[in-house]
């Protein structure tokens, strides 16, 4: 069965445009194996970095689960919350280290600290910022 994801849903995925256009142009896909792999041949050679601080400004800050709630009520929050579930109960110290370890990332690299949240408790994306 063909995959034919619209511009919409890849926003909810990633708020990149540019690379959500691409890769809806592209469509329709034979599986899904396929679509990944063009979504990775797009970011990664056709999107420019523009597109990449779109995407970034757009994500949800590590830690910030109420942010998540009120910013992100569509299929992208629900994903980085779920991707975020293990920070949810975090001693408030530790989310108030996260916020303010965010806040020097990106007053250093110009975005937000970005992980992969997946399975990692809040301290260990604390130390992850903290490291980088």
């Amino acid at each position: 069965m063909a995959t034919q994801p619209t511009e919409a849903v890849l926003l909810d995925c990633c708020a990149c445009r540019s690379w959500a256009a691409a890769l809806a142009a592209g469509a329709p896909y034979a599986t899904i194996d396929e679509l990944i792999e063009a979504a990775r041949r797009v970011w990664w050679q056709q999107t420019p970095i523009t597109g990449w601080l779109e995407a970034f400004a757009a994500h949800p800050r590590i830690g910030d689960l109420e942010g998540l709630r009120k910013k992100y009520a569509g299929a992208f929050g629900a994903m980085s919350q779920g991707e975020q579930a293990r920070a949810a109960g975090a001693p408030e110290e530790v989310l108030q280290a996260l916020a303010d370890w965010n806040a020097r990332y990106e007053a250093k690299f110009g975005h937000i600290f970005i992980i992969c949240a997946s399975g990692k408790s809040a301290e260990e994306m604390l130390a992850a910022v903290q490291r980088r």
